[in-house]
């Protein structure tokens, strides 16, 4: 018989779709009008579009991860729903975290709150890797190749955004360039991941 109360996975997918909307739409209304067009007022803007770029790639990444984690499971639980609101306040720190980076930029304070604000996401994203291995293997479903690669990822996710943390504290003005450095080796950790078990499939094949 089934439970007349259940937790809604379209709920929670529905909710978690408009925070990421939000969050990607509101970092934008940081970037103010330059003054003027002198030099200083146009650097300025460079510098506020550039952080906005790469905050606007972290959270679209994280965007994808999560569909991607939920795609597969028919159900959720209450500790995965749980997590996942977690998940979804941390990711709503993002703006606060790209204004305050955007006001005192290359300074150590701002630089490190923008790296926790990541390891807290990341850490909730393993998380919830975890717990989608553990609700797919509930209901009889096995990982794929694919699978391990994103499992992979979010591990990588989580300590590359350790070395965040570590760059802001000892020399915050190279933090931008370490971040965008991060977002390449994830990408390139993936598709590594992906070609070899390409080989490896054909290998089995043969």
């Amino acid at each position: 018989m089934n439970a007349m109360f259940h937790y809604s996975k379209s709920r929670l997918i529905g909710i978690s779709d408009g925070v990421f909307a939000v969050v990607l739409t509101i970092m934008v209304l940081d970037i103010k009008s330059p003054v003027s067009t002198a030099r200083g007022p146009m650097i300025d803007l460079i510098k506020h579009l550039l952080i906005y770029f790469i905050s606007f790639g972290i959270v679209s990444e994280y965007w994808v991860y999560h569909q991607e984690l939920l795609s597969g499971i028919k159900r959720t639980t209450p500790l995965l729903t749980i997590t996942n609101i977690y998940y979804l306040v941390f990711i709503s720190l993002t703006p606060f975290a790209t204004g305050w980076l955007n006001d005192a930029f290359m300074e150590r304070m701002p630089s490190m709150a923008y790296s926790v604000v990541i390891i807290l996401v990341n850490f909730t994203q393993a998380v919830m890797f975890h717990e989608v291995v553990d609700i797919g293997e509930e209901d009889g479903m096995k990982m794929t190749a694919h699978d391990r690669e994103e499992y992979l990822a979010s591990e990588v996710m989580l300590g590359i955004s350790v070395i965040y943390l570590v760059f802001a504290y000892f020399t915050p003005k190279y933090f931008l360039i370490v971040i965008w450095i991060g977002l390449a080796l994830r990408t390139i950790v993936t598709h590594v991941a992906r070609a070899i078990n390409r080989i490896q499939t054909r290998k089995t094949n043969k």
